[in-house]
């Protein structure tokens, strides 16, 4: 149930929201069709994307699937250990090393893996991945603190646990 007064009608309530502070809507959008066109291989793409719905315990996010991520429910449900599972790459490790970094303690983020991920990804590269984590964060922070939704449930006992990993 949303926390804030919607407009009301059909339609989701984070569309609603959106409605009441028209200025937003072309940004979101065009963030989303940004996203959408990342050039990050849709298997790095997807997994950062999933960890960050299990980081917020988005059910709706944990839900949805990208088609073309080539993803099975048993390395999906690997990511929470990606650390030590031999599913993962030493680039995928990185890049969700970063995304939970990046999620729960962004100053602990060390110059050594920026070098690292700007190596294997490029300068672009990196770029990418950091907008594309901070969009899915900050729109399932946006739809969880205003209950928008489905909305994303954000434990800070198991951020204190993901950070300290």
């Amino acid at each position: 149930m949303a926390r804030i007064d919607l407009p009301p009608g059909d339609g989701l309530d984070v569309g609603k929201a959106l409605m009441v502070a028209p200025h937003f809507v072309d940004v979101v959008l065009g963030y989303e069709k940004a996203i959408a066109a990342s050039p990050i291989d849709p298997r790095l793409h997807e997994l950062v994307r999933y960890r960050i719905a299990g980081i917020n315990q988005c059910a709706t996010c944990l839900e949805f699937r990208r088609p073309d991520s080539g993803l099975d429910e048993q390395t999906l449900t690997a990511i929470a250990d990606f650390a030590t599972s031999e599913l993962f790459t030493e680039l995928e490790k990185k890049a969700l090393r970063f995304t939970e970094l990046f999620c729960t303690d962004s100053t602990a983020i060390s110059d050594a893996l920026i070098s690292e991920l700007e190596q294997e990804l490029g300068t672009a590269g990196i770029t990418d991945l950091a907008l594309v984590i901070g969009k899915y964060l900050a729109m399932g922070r946006f739809m969880q603190v205003l209950g928008l939704d489905q909305a994303c449930r954000i434990d800070p006992a198991r951020l204190a646990g993901v950070a300290g990993s």
